[in-house]
């Protein structure tokens, strides 16, 4: 699959994987996305011990777990900025 350009500079690429819901397992094709906050990055869902352990955001201001629903929300970087601008006021 040819991953497609970045619709701007601070979006990253997260690649496709599969998660359980149910008794089946459920593809996620890759997306460009904007990480939560500065600086954090993705890390991809693994096994180990036989546990499933889903995709998540860290870095310095924390994890951020991951909601399949936030990725369909057309309005999220919309929301994100204005936490951002709400959070660079309180400095």
């Amino acid at each position: 699959m040819r991953v497609p350009p970045p619709p701007s500079p601070e979006y990253v690429w997260v690649e496709g994987y599969q998660y359980p819901q149910g008794s089946h397992y459920r593809w996620h094709d890759g997306y460009w996305t904007r990480p939560p906050y500065m600086g954090a990055y993705w890390v991809a869902p693994y096994y180990r011990g036989g546990r499933y352990y889903a995709g998540r955001w860290e870095g310095d201001r924390g994890h951020v777990g991951h909601d399949h629903h936030w990725d369909r929300d057309k309005e999220r970087d919309e929301h994100r900025d204005h936490h951002k601008d709400r959070d660079h006021d309180r400095r």
